[in-house]
């Protein structure tokens, strides 16, 4: 099956208060459907254990047209555009189920890790993912190079509890997109949408550990920001998010 599909219905409670789904909602899904996909051909989380390797998000790069809104229903493509021996692209299209409109495309990099070494893993030898290769067209832009904020840049520190690690004891993609969007507040999201997100992952944060999430101007680009996440001097991800208006006149 080269292309999974995942069908779904967007609720009042995993809305925002603008009535849309949350960018980290959106992210979650993103990974889940990925999963999803990767478990129906035989290379997902449990069969990878078997070798002691785990997948690793490692780029992300999401084209929003419009956010899914509340009580609507919503259709996640998912496809494997290229395979090497350290990363495996994989791409997204989110389709309005009633209207067969494209509302964002997203680009994915993966890799499989050494669960002890942290090392990446040959890729190429796993024929199921190479096998699935799909060359359907994508309308979105994969993400550019992203650089670390600047002496000066705005932010706040939180540590990281509980809630916010997982299987593996790292902190979570969910947590770094909700540490990010929360760098502005509501009257922002009020006035202004998210239209482009690019994270890039540098390393994994754990349970306890202080960070600072910070965010700049992004130099000649209207609208948009350069965001960074660090422990101590370490940087955890960088990511660039961009804004526009949103349309007040209801159309």
């Amino acid at each position: 099956m080269k292309l999974f599909v995942n069908d779904f219905y967007l609720t009042a409670a995993e809305v925002n208060a603008q009535e849309e789904m949350p960018l980290s909602r959106l992210v979650t899904l993103i990974i889940d459907t990925a999963t999803g996909h990767a478990n129906l051909l035989g290379f997902g989380y449990a069969h990878m254990m078997e070798s002691n390797t785990s997948w690793v998000l490692s780029r992300l790069s999401i084209d929003i047209i419009r956010m899914p809104g509340v009580n609507q229903s919503y259709r996640l493509l998912t496809w494997v555009e290229s395979v090497n021996r350290i990363y495996s692209e994989r791409l997204f299209e989110l389709k309005d189920t009633e209207t067969g409109e494209t509302v964002a495309w997203a680009h994915t990099v993966w890799m499989a890790i050494d669960m002890d070494s942290r090392r990446p893993t040959d890729l190429t030898c796993h024929k199921a993912l190479v096998d699935v290769i799909n060359d359907r067209p994508f309308g979105g832009v994969k993400g550019g190079k992203l650089q670390p904020v600047h002496d000066g840049a705005e932010g706040y520190d939180y540590r990281f509890k509980v809630s916010d690690i997982d299987v593996n004891r790292h902190v979570t993609t969910r947590r770094y997109i909700d540490l990010i969007t929360d760098l502005w507040p509501l009257e922002k999201y009020m006035a202004d949408r998210v239209t482009r997100f690019e994270i890039a992952f540098k390393h994994e944060a754990r349970y306890g550990q202080e960070s600072l999430t910070l965010m700049e101007p992004t130099a000649a680009v209207e609208g948009a920001y350069d965001a960074e996440i660090r422990v101590g001097d370490t940087s955890c991800a960088l990511a660039r998010i961009s804004f526009s208006h949103r349309d007040m006149s209801g159309e």
